[in-house]
């Protein structure tokens, strides 16, 4: 008989480390993106991400012990009452997803100058800078 670890709400111990696994990429994409701005000069950032459960982490605390170091060095670089961090919803967060989906298939870290940033992206700034709302393919 096959034996399944449970974490303390009954459910698999592996959905839920799977879980924060993705939490962790959210949680290391944050941090990336304040140092970015702090090293660009930016004193003052608003943060927006479509995981509800990393910015609990972030503004609340928890979380498992892979991610505390993590959350230490956003905490430390961000000052909350200088700063905001907000939810998003997926839809709004378009910019966003293209950036990570790319950087997912080139695999190394890559900067965009103004001269080079592709016309897609460039598109989608614009409509983010406008407010205007924008419909995901199916």
């Amino acid at each position: 008989m096959d034996h399944v670890a449970l974490n303390e709400d009954d459910t698999p111990a592996d959905y839920f480390e799977g879980k924060m696994i993705g939490v962790f990429l959210k949680l290391r994409a944050i941090l990336d993106g304040i140092i970015l701005a702090q090293r660009l000069g930016l004193s003052v950032l608003w943060v927006e991400s479509d995981s509800t459960l990393a910015i609990h982490c972030i503004t609340k605390g928890g979380g498992p012990w892979h991610i505390q170091a993590t959350l230490r060095h956003i905490r430390h670089l961000l000052a909350m009452d200088r700063d905001t961090i907000t939810h998003i919803f997926r839809e709004g967060n378009q910019v966003a997803d293209l950036l990570a989906s790319e950087g997912w298939d080139r695999r190394y870290y890559y900067e965009y100058s103004s001269q080079d940033f592709p016309r897609r992206h460039r598109s989608l700034v614009q409509i983010d800078r406008f407010g205007l709302p924008t419909v995901r393919g199916l």
